[in-house]
């Protein structure tokens, strides 16, 4: 009898580890084909379950040293069964199919219905963080919207909202984040709203794409805040509407427009720009013209922090990451699953925020916290 257990003991834990690798490696081809990396085999390490230990587990790796398996933490040496179930749901994996994977493993002992509850166990914290008390002051404040399949009897893209805060140290924190059917000034009203409601009440700027109106959302909630219209969005807009052969030269053009040393400079620049162009192309030039305040509003503050707020790069960044965690699936089984999934990557994107300063921010630091003063006496 215990020789049997000790061979039932093996194929657990060989069934195990053979799971856990073919999810890593999954992990590590959708990574790859998002970000145009290469293989680099794998190393070993250990890892101590409650189904056994064990000791030579392979882990997928790329070539750049980039790709991190979300199935356990870097360095944690053991799983419990219901970590594993976590990881795998905030991955993506539906709950039927973590039910599939381990039932191979366990023979029924975790049924659909009880790793629901599992990852249901987030559900209470979603409610408790999208509601908790914001810090008063934020430096600046990036909004913008993705789009994802979600299922509500039948399958539509949906709008996932979300605010990311630069505080007055200069770190950075995901605010919030909320799903609504499309994208548009009223759901953003509500968004804005909510941030006002849960404490927010100075920001120096707002950073945001060209959402028609979103401007005058942001000066009803908070009118002593600049805005800033995201500099990327202006030039591919731009470029969208001129011939082929333009496009490199408009865009070198564009480029020293953003990049002169001043707002006197750039404005110079785009004079020169609007010359050359004009006749061409009136009606871009026109509508870069007449946005020209907005995307030019980070000269207002000082140069080490521009870079960093004339553009939504750093909250696309963050949609890669939850665009790559779901790609996965095709669809989003509701919008509970969805709030669970998109939460537990937002929290382990704000860990990694916690003790990191923006870039430039310390320099400027002092210039920052007197035009507050200044603002809001």
């Amino acid at each position: 009898m215990e020789d049997l257990d000790k061979i039932l003991s093996e194929v657990v834990r060989k069934t195990v580890k053979e799971t856990l690798e073919t999810i890593m490696n999954t992990e590590r081809d959708i990574f790859i084909e998002k970000n145009d990396g290469t293989k680099n085999g794998t190393y070993r390490r250990t890892l101590n379950t409650k189904y056994g230990f064990i000791d030579d587990l392979r882990v997928p790796r790329d070539r750049e040293g980039n790709f991190k398996t979300m199935v356990f933490e870097p360095y944690r040496r053991s799983l419990d069964i219901e970590d594993l179930i976590l990881a795998l749901y905030s991955n993506g994996i539906s709950t039927r199919r973590i039910s599939m994977i381990l039932d191979e493993i366990f023979h029924g002992r975790y049924s659909k219905s009880t790793i629901s509850k599992i990852t249901d166990i987030v559900k209470e914290e979603i409610d408790e963080w999208q509601s908790r008390k914001l810090k008063e002051r934020y430096f600046a404040i990036y909004i913008d919207a993705l789009f994802l399949n979600l299922r509500r009897n039948t399958v539509e893209k949906e709008a996932l909202h979300i605010a990311l805060g630069i505080d007055v140290e200069g770190k950075k924190e995901i605010l919030g984040f909320w799903i609504n059917p499309s994208e548009s000034s009223n759901s953003w009203e509500l968004i804005i709203n909510d941030l006002k409601e849960r404490g927010i009440k100075e920001v120096l700027l707002f950073i945001a794409d060209g959402l028609s109106g979103i401007q005058e959302t942001i000066k009803k909630y908070y009118p002593r805040a600049d805005f800033q219209s995201c500099i990327i969005h202006a030039e591919r807009n731009l470029l969208s509407k001129v011939r082929a052969g333009d496009k490199d030269i408009i865009g070198r053009e564009m480029k020293r427009i953003f990049d002169a040393s001043s707002e006197e400079e750039a404005r110079k620049r785009f004079n020169e720009f609007k010359e050359t162009w004009n006749n061409r192309y009136p009606k871009a030039i026109y509508n870069m013209e007449t946005r020209l305040d907005l995307l030019l509003t980070y000269y207002k503050y000082p140069e080490p922090i521009r870079k960093v707020i004339r553009s939504t790069n750093m909250i696309e960044r963050l949609n890669k990451e939850i665009r790559r965690r779901i790609k996965i699936i095709d669809s989003l089984p509701g919008e509970e699953s969805a709030r669970k999934i998109i939460y537990l990557r937002i929290i382990e994107e704000n860990d990694k925020f916690s003790g990191r300063t923006i870039l430039g921010f310390n320099i400027c630091k002092d210039d920052i916290m007197r035009t507050f003063d200044m603002r809001y006496p």
